[in-house]
């Protein structure tokens, strides 16, 4: 019996070690079966018109390049506007989110100016006389958020200064080339408001709904494959009929992709919107047929098997804004 014994430890061995290698062959079919799976058709259509026909199809797409180093932060865009927009229509994607963001802050100067002038009026005209203690420590931190913000008007001040209306009139083309460069922000800010987001470059530009048009389905698509869930949420919107959105008018009602995408928006939800997120589904699959849901489910979870990471809400909280840069 006990010259049995050293047989079996070996054989326990290797049977372990046969299973190891079994689980870890399991575990790494899976992940590369997960990682290498192919994306099922997003069914993204541009909505046919009878004036499509004069448009163009496509657009000269940029391929993204890596260019040098960038202006120090806060560095007046004057200075370096023209070199940043050279290399952004270049390909260089660093330069084109960096442009964008300091157009944008310039652009959004001369409101905030308006606006806290008239707060800060409003604050400082205001009496003491009668505050208790505790008022007097809110007006106090009052103050002081008031000082933060005229220090930050100063920066933005001379970073923004001479920049003039031919340059600020680019944002919008400018936030097209980021998008198509890859920025995340930029993409999402172009599906949602386009040409629309400073409507002055479209009276002085109208062919910039002609772009939209041709970029936004691929788009759409660079966003799918990167797995954006601005993008799902951007595109359960603007299916859901009734929609007054500019992708919305681009793609068209579409009940069925508005389920699909709300369906894909669910599955990587977190649990606190889980149930908002089902009443919205049940309301939208009473409209479907039975077969139309389980194709649509079943095409959710093939989707986000094939790229989808993280949580679906983490950056889509209800009322998020595409465009803060």
């Amino acid at each position: 019996m006990n010259a049995s014994a050293p047989a079996r430890g070996p054989r326990r061995l290797l049977l372990a070690a046969a299973a190891v290698a079994a689980l870890a062959a399991i575990v790494g079919a899976y992940f590369a079966g997960r990682a290498g799976a192919v994306r099922p058709d997003s069914h993204v259509r541009v909505a046919a018109e009878a004036t499509a026909a004069a448009e163009p199809a496509t657009e000269t797409w940029p391929t993204p390049i890596k260019g040098g180093i960038l202006p120090a932060p806060n560095a007046p865009l004057k200075d370096h506007f023209a070199q940043l927009q050279a290399r952004a229509n270049a390909g260089d994607a660093a330069a084109a989110t960096r442009l964008v963001r300091d157009l944008d802050r310039c652009n959004r100067l001369r409101g905030a100016q308006w606006r806290n002038a008239g707060a800060t009026e409003a604050l400082t005209s205001r009496s003491t006389e009668g505050m208790t203690a505790a008022q007097l420590r809110t007006y106090q931190t009052l103050l002081e958020a008031m000082e933060l913000r005229q220090q930050r008007e100063r920066e933005e001040r001379a970073a923004c200064a001479g920049v003039d209306e031919r340059m600020l009139a680019s944002l919008t083309a400018n936030i097209a080339q980021a998008a198509r460069l890859g920025d995340e922000q930029a993409r999402a800010c172009y599906l949602e408001r386009g040409p629309l987001y400073d409507p002055r470059s479209l009276i002085r530009q109208p062919e910039a709904l002609r772009s939209y048009r041709a970029s936004a389905a691929r788009l759409v698509e660079t966003g799918l494959a990167a797995g954006d869930w601005r993008v799902v949420d951007l595109l359960q919107r603007a299916y859901e009929p009734g929609s007054t959105s500019l992708l919305g008018g681009l793609l068209g009602a579409d009940p069925l992709q508005h389920y699909r995408y709300l369906k894909l928006y669910r599955l990587g939800a977190e649990a606190h919107r889980a149930a908002e997120l089902d009443r919205q589904l049940a309301a939208v699959a009473a409209g479907l047929a039975p077969a139309q849901r389980a194709q649509a489910d079943a095409w959710a979870q093939n989707t986000l098997d094939a790229g989808f990471r993280g949580r679906s809400t983490d950056g889509t909280a209800p009322g998020w804004e595409a465009c803060d840069f």
